[in-house]
């Protein structure tokens, strides 16, 4: 987990003993990025990288399906979910195409689903 993602839970010394950072939940489906503004979006959803929960149920032509593939697409990658190295992928067919990116300092996977132009 990135130090970002961690937050202190009391002052420096707490009964003379020092402070613990624990990890912080991402923040409610409903604080998180709008995906609706995404220009040609057909779905999207957002997960919870580390375990996969759906943060955001997946919307328009995505459905939890596709979701549950990709996110065990991601899985097989590796290390997208630790935080390191990869960043965004995107997966190309004839008709659609999915685009995930890790929020690296949230914790979530955001899944768009787009049409391809014909």
């Amino acid at each position: 987990m990135s130090e970002s993602a961690l937050t202190q839970a009391s002052p420096a010394m707490t009964n003379g003993a020092p402070s613990v950072a624990v990890p912080q939940p991402p923040p409610p489906a409903n604080e998180i990025v709008d995906l609706d503004v995404i220009p040609g979006q057909i779905g999207h959803a957002i997960l919870r990288a580390s375990d996969g929960t759906i943060l955001r149920p997946p919307s328009g032509n995505l459905t939890e399906r596709d979701v549950g593939i990709v996110y065990r697409m991601l899985l097989e990658i590796g290390t997208v979910l630790e935080g390191e190295g990869l960043q965004r992928v995107t997966v190309g067919f004839r008709s659609v195409s999915y685009a995930i990116a890790f929020g690296g300092g949230d914790g979530c996977l955001y899944i768009v689903k787009k049409a391809k132009d014909k």
